[in-house]
């Protein structure tokens, strides 16, 4: 491939030992990879997430990967992807008896509500793909972590940056490929812990909309009642935080 010239470590798996942003690469080289190529490091040193917040992590405590997705659905869908891979993952870590589940509308937290993955994704209209960018604390160690972030780890799953890249584009992969075959967003709702909480979403205006998120709406926006019912879409909120 023309401008990766990054190793693999496995099938559609391109590993780079340090790199500002895998999902900087990945957008670079759009034109080269395909649905369900990944870019992955565990040495991010710019990483982001939603509205720019930074993802930076010790070396070899965390995986960041950017996954390449080239979906048949159409644009209204594509903003329950987040959605979808979150569930993925959240059924893979299930199923290591990590009780994980998804918060609305981007992140994977652990039994204890402590971050596990930050999921980014980022629309390539030109070629009707998204990057899916995800960042998983692993092991961290001997490094003391923010009080709200938790590792694999911790529950006591030990697994190395590079076999979790490897397993996750897969599960990833798998779980994009159902929603593509049945775009259904109900199933997702089994595993949102965001559902049947009170929530407050601020709004980028200084306004917030509180009530409780019942639902999911048939693009992945999240219902929320009070005295009616809002749908609330992740572009057009700042955050979504408990009541």
């Amino acid at each position: 491939m023309a401008q990766l010239h990054h190793p693999q470590i496995a099938s559609g798996v391109y590993w780079v030992d340090q790199i500002p942003s895998t999902q900087d690469i990945a957008v670079d080289a759009a034109n080269e990879l395909q649905h369900g190529d990944v870019i992955a490091t565990d040495n991010q040193t710019a990483g982001r997430g939603r509205l720019d917040r930074s993802w930076d992590t010790p070396v070899g405590t965390a995986a960041a990967m950017s996954v390449m997705l080239r979906p048949n659905l159409t644009t209204e869908l594509m903003g329950a992807l987040t959605l979808v891979v979150a569930d993925g993952l959240v059924r893979w870590f299930r199923g290591f008896g990590i009780d994980a589940g998804v918060k609305w509308p981007n992140d994977v937290q652990g039994p204890n509500g402590k971050k596990l993955c930050g999921i980014l994704a980022q629309w390539l209209p030109q070629s009707q793909a998204v990057v899916m960018g995800i960042g998983t604390n692993i092991d961290f160690g001997q490094t003391p972590p923010v009080e709200t972030a938790a590792a694999l780890a911790d529950y006591g799953l030990k697994i190395s940056p590079r076999d979790f890249v490897v397993e996750a584009r897969q599960r990833v992969v798998e779980a994009v490929d159902a929603f593509v075959t049945a775009p259904d967003v109900e199933p997702l709702e089994d595993t949102m812990i965001t559902l049947g909480q009170q929530v407050k979403a601020i709004i980028p205006d200084g306004n917030h909309i509180h009530g409780i998120a019942v639902g999911l709406g048939s693009t992945g926006s999240l219902i929320v009642r009070s005295e009616t019912d809002h749908e609330i879409f992740a572009a057009d909120i700042v955050h979504l935080r408990p009541a």
